[in-house]
């Protein structure tokens, strides 16, 4: 090695010594900024990305919403969109939005630190978090007696790679769906985790408002068709606006209402065969929506399991969908919705076109799917096992063993 590779690998070596010195110094900053706070009141901690509209976003709200007698602290570590979804976290608990501090290096290495030490400081305390990268990076300096647990939706956005460092720390992993269960199974085989870390997993699927009554529809008319979601790169909604557009083209009644910021997410050619109403937050108003269609169309490339499919069946909706993530856990072909294969986008814009064809014929069949999800959505989407399953995951009594902070660089 010549004089000059040599100073490449000093110089290199320093820079990394540098930065792991400062990462240790801004933390240990914070967390003595962090031993002034008086022990908190709450001992349950939750971290979640963001308020403004999503599926995952009435999850989290839901899950605060069971323990909200527990006075729980929030912290959202993202930057929203905007604020419509955030009533449905205020008055469950203390929130804090710390997505600005974060934003920069510095001050999101102090504030992991103070808020690390304050946690560290109650007796018992419980802490929660699904799709927050700043949760993940703060488990390491948590104490070990700290009960720590995380939610994944649904393997693909990425954090299943951001957790997976943090697995051995886990008191408890949720999951929604068997899907991600599976997934998980075998993340950890190849990855080389302990097989035991599988125990600490737990199946607990979401819950929807479920209505007294089957939602009676209409009858005769075109058929009602309804998206309600976002417009991003997964949801491919721009499949939905093509099987609009050759609706209309084979002379198939149907109307498509698009509930969402998606306007810019359909093809400008297909625009004109499909209704734009917007975001919609308010509950009563996207009960409205759903109380008024007949069909829930998704073409997604990948989920979890959907708020909205819940939603849709839970009135009656019978949801046409692509065949992944949970979605076959609940969703039966040609018994309580459809289901469509996703080999290619022509092929799911084929399929939603040709069901919607067949339903349209066929309205006995249509009225039978109906109220069979509507059914299935009263067994099976109420919020009471729901709430008893997270009650009994968050709401913990003192634990016994002793912990020290652990440093993590």
């Amino acid at each position: 090695m010549d004089m000059g590779e040599k100073a490449m690998v000093f110089y290199s070596r320093l820079k990394g010594f540098i930065k792991k010195s400062l990462k240790k110094y801004l933390i240990g900053s914070g967390q003595f900024l962090g031993s002034l706070w008086p022990v908190p009141d709450s001992s349950l901690y939750f971290f979640f990305p963001v308020y403004h509209i999503g599926g995952a976003e009435k999850v989290h709200a839901d899950i605060v919403a069971c323990v909200a007698d527990q006075n729980p602290i929030v912290f959202f570590t993202n930057k929203s969109i905007n604020q419509n979804f955030k009533f449905l976290f205020e008055g469950k608990g203390k929130l804090f939005d710390i997505s600005k501090l974060i934003e920069n290096r510095i001050f999101s290495l102090i504030c992991l630190g103070i808020i690390a030490k304050i946690i560290n400081k109650h007796p018992y305390p419980v802490v929660f978090g699904s799709n927050s990268a700043f949760y993940y990076r703060i488990i390491p300096y948590l104490h070990s007696r700290v009960y720590k647990i995380d939610l994944i939706h649904a393997f693909g956005g990425g954090v299943e790679f951001v957790s997976l460092q943090v697995v051995p720390y886990l008191e408890a992993r949720v999951v929604i769906n068997t899907k991600t269960l599976k997934d998980i199974i075998e993340q950890y085989a190849s990855n080389g985790l302990d097989s035991k870390l599988i125990n600490k997993v737990f199946l607990i699927e979401n819950q929807t408002i479920v209505p007294d009554r089957y939602p009676e529809k209409h009858e005769g008319g075109p058929l009602r068709v309804l998206y309600i979601g976002r417009g991003t790169e997964e949801k491919r909604v721009h499949l939905i606006g093509r099987a609009a557009a050759e609706c209309y083209q084979k002379g198939i009644p149907a109307t498509f209402t698009f509930v969402g910021d998606v306007h810019d997410s359909v093809k400008f050619e297909c625009r004109e065969f499909c209704f734009f109403a917007g975001e919609i937050w308010e509950p009563d108003r996207l009960s409205d929506f759903y109380r008024n269609a007949d069909i829930l169309v998704l073409a997604s490339s990948r989920e979890g399991f959907p708020m909205v499919i819940m939603e849709a069946m839970a009135h009656g909706v019978v949801p046409i969908t692509t065949k992944v993530g949970g979605i076959p856990d609940h969703v039966k072909h040609g018994l309580n919705g459809m289901l469509i294969s996703d080999e290619s986008e022509s092929e799911v814009v084929d399929s939603l076109v040709l069901i919607i064809d067949n339903l349209n014929k066929n309205r006995k069949l249509l009225r039978e799917l109906s109220y069979s999800a509507y059914k299935y959505a009263d067994e099976n989407f109420r919020p009471s096992s729901f709430n008893a399953a997270y009650r009994k995951l968050l709401v913990k009594q003192p634990r016994d063993q002793k912990g020290d902070e652990i440093y993590v660089t």
